[in-house]
């Protein structure tokens, strides 16, 4: 949790979208729970039970040092307009259509105070509840990784296999054309899983430390060679000949070209997935009416490496 990106990918997004970090708009906080209802109930009190310190600050939200840091991280960001070379796209890839994305009945901005939260492993599989609404099947699936309390109710979704979809997509790798392997069977699996097939793409199961259960996705499996894999179990193998994308990432060093390049080729790393996500949960859930004014997955990337690199000089 200390390492996470997440609270720097919603400062710049929100910068991006003209919302003043520092301001009343925005208050953003580290939560560690150990349940599903402690997480629900942090929602409802909106106090930090233990404060977290972030890696990236060595210090907690709230604190002056954590504030003035992500301010010239989001400075830094602001400042960056086009995506790097080594981020575009191949050719031929089309980004997500916002129209396509957006949940009929969800709310926009109807009470001046609501609450976005991002969650990890292992409470992906713990919310059942028909007090949660739930814009896809990600509570079947039992891989929720976003919630949003607009103010009335509780909404819900499993983002992390349509981000998946979106990183592979931006590498060429489709599911209509392309076999897609998977390393385990959490949360994260379940909801690539899910998402893949959907989407009428074959998937093969590769050794993982959890088997992946039967479900949505059971017709999809197939025992052909992947063209791509994706990775929850952090096995850190290497194919030239297959694009693998990692779920993890941790700290890194260096100049911004030096971090670019690490983020280049064919073995990617967890970020991608994080930046990828993140939009979905921008796009599906927490605002889509402003889908259209989002940057694109490869400007993000840009955006949160400068960003990165300016907090690692105060490391």
């Amino acid at each position: 949790m200390q390492h996470s990106l997440s609270p720097l990918l919603m400062a710049i997004v929100c910068d991006h979208l003209g919302m003043d970090v520092n301001g009343k708009q925005l208050r953003m906080e580290l939560v560690e729970v150990d349940s599903m209802t402690d997480a629900l109930a942090w929602g409802y009190a909106g106090a930090v039970p233990s404060p977290v310190e972030w890696t990236y600050t060595r210090s907690v939200f709230g604190k002056f040092r954590t504030s003035a840091l992500l301010s010239k991280a989001v400075e830094a960001a602001r400042l960056v307009k086009h995506a790097a070379p080594a981020f575009l796209p191949v050719d031929g890839v089309v980004e997500p259509s916002p129209a396509a994305s957006r949940v009929e009945g969800l709310p926009t901005r109807m009470f001046e105070k609501e609450i976005w939260l991002n969650l990890t492993a292992p409470l992906k599989h713990q919310l059942v509840s028909s007090a949660v609404m739930s814009v896809d099947d990600s509570m079947e699936t039992k891989s929720v990784n976003t919630l949003r309390w607009d103010g009335r109710g509780w909404w819900c979704g499993g983002f992390d296999g349509e981000g998946v979809v979106d990183v592979l997509r931006h590498h060429g790798v489709v599911p209509d054309k392309h076999v897609l392997g998977l390393h385990g069977g959490g949360g994260g699996a379940r909801s690539t899983a899910s998402a893949w097939a959907k989407l009428g793409g074959a998937l093969t199961l590769l050794e993982s430390r959890r088997v992946l259960e039967e479900g949505v996705w059971s017709s999809a499996l197939c025992n052909q060679p992947a063209h791509a894999v994706v990775d929850f179990d952090d096995r850190s193998e290497a194919n030239d000949n297959v694009l693998r994308l990692s779920a993890t990432y941790g700290p890194m060093k260096g100049t911004v070209e030096e971090r670019t390049t690490l983020l280049d080729g064919r073995l990617l790393d967890g970020r991608w997935l994080l930046v990828a996500q993140h939009l979905v949960c921008w796009r599906r859930l927490w605002s889509p009416e402003r889908s259209d004014e989002l940057p694109s997955l490869g400007l993000l990337m840009t955006k949160l490496v400068e960003a990165e690199t300016v907090l690692g000089a105060y490391a």
